[in-house]
């Protein structure tokens, strides 16, 4: 089995979005990953959905649809404990402009043993995961 990729909110954007400074990279990047099972949250996915509410409202509910739909896609519901990992893990790198959203990320990532992620956010180096977009695999 192939390992599983962590998908972020700016992959999406970025494969959605033709204006996307990495918009190339990420369509570059869809056929290595092809065959790779994904995993997710529904915070990337309410992180998305707002990014493309204006002028790619109809990408972002197809999109959104198919990462709740696939059998190749994992998606992580929020729950009162991974929130509170989540908020532990931004109170504690104060120093760090993470969000909250990546700081659920991360705690998914370690939670589920990932490495990688499909994902242009240095903050995801920063906490210890390889970026698959800066890699090319």
């Amino acid at each position: 089995m192939l390992e599983p990729l962590f998908v972020d909110t700016g992959y999406v954007l970025a494969y959605i979005n033709a204006n996307d400074q990495h918009h190339d990279e990420a369509l570059q990047l869809e056929s290595y990953f092809a065959g790779h099972p994904l995993v997710t949250t529904d915070a990337v996915l309410l992180e998305t959905g707002n990014a493309l509410s204006r002028g790619f409202k109809a990408q972002a509910i197809e999109i959104i649809q198919h990462f709740q739909e696939a059998g190749d896609v994992t998606l992580i519901h929020m729950n009162p404990l991974l929130f509170k990992d989540a908020f532990d893990l931004y109170q504690r790198y104060r120093d760090k402009e993470w969000g909250m959203v990546d700081c659920l990320s991360f705690v998914v990532m370690r939670e589920m043993k990932l490495t990688t992620a499909l994902a242009f956010d240095k903050h995801f180096e920063q906490a210890g995961f390889r970026l698959l977009a800066a890699n090319h695999g």
